[in-house]
């Protein structure tokens, strides 16, 4: 998670022009590994008594996926943006 933070950061203050690169890929997995480890946790076939614990690890990946969704649109935009400017 603050390895994704740190490159957000690194990506959004233009210090590193391969960041959007490994950006992409860290999210990807990242991703991947929050949808499997919920898949694996809330299915249907187990009986687990959903507690406290679960609520707050549901909450946390569903901010986690909505925000790195929208943060990458967004960076992807600013991105976009400042590559037209250069170009220029």
């Amino acid at each position: 998670m603050y390895t994704t933070y740190a490159l957000y950061a690194i990506v959004a203050l233009g210090l590193s022009a391969k960041a959007p690169q490994y950006l992409d890929d860290l999210l990807y997995f990242t991703k991947i590994y929050v949808s499997l480890f919920l898949i694996f946790r809330f299915n249907p076939f187990r009986s687990v008594k959903f507690t406290n614990l679960d609520a707050k690890i549901a909450f946390s990946a569903g901010t986690f996926l909505l925000a790195t969704i929208a943060f990458d649109s967004v960076i992807n935009s600013y991105l976009s943006r400042l590559r037209d400017k250069i170009n220029k």
